[in-house]
């Protein structure tokens, strides 16, 4: 198994708590034989996008840029025509679902 799935959800957690989870959880991640995470953040109850998927995605696309990780690929854009995620898809079989149907709600992260 080479991806760990988060679910930043579990607990109804605030929007801080959640960011806090995610940040260990990509730290303890890096440490063990895991090398993607999907990050389950949920859309959001308001129909436009919740505060943890918000901000989960800003601070996963921070990491992005300062090197930390090497890929972070929004659940709606994990599809055939998305080239990373075609790759990913065939790096780590556990992705395969995600194929399938369209995910507002998660975010791949490869470590």
């Amino acid at each position: 198994m080479q991806v760990k799935e988060i679910n930043l959800e579990n607990g109804m957690p605030t929007c801080d708590e959640a960011l806090c989870e995610l940040k260990s959880s990509l730290n303890s991640a890096k440490q063990s034989k895991y090398k993607c995470l999907l990050v389950i953040h949920g859309y959001g109850s308001s129909g436009k996008g919740g505060a943890i998927r918000l901000k989960a995605r800003q601070w996963l696309n921070a990491q992005l840029k300062n090197g930390k990780v090497k890929a972070v690929i929004n659940g709606e854009d994990f599809n055939i025509f998305n080239f990373k995620a075609l790759e990913l898809k065939n790096k780590y079989k556990d992705l395969e679902q995600l194929l399938k149907v369209t995910n507002h709600g998660v975010t791949v992260v490869e470590l």
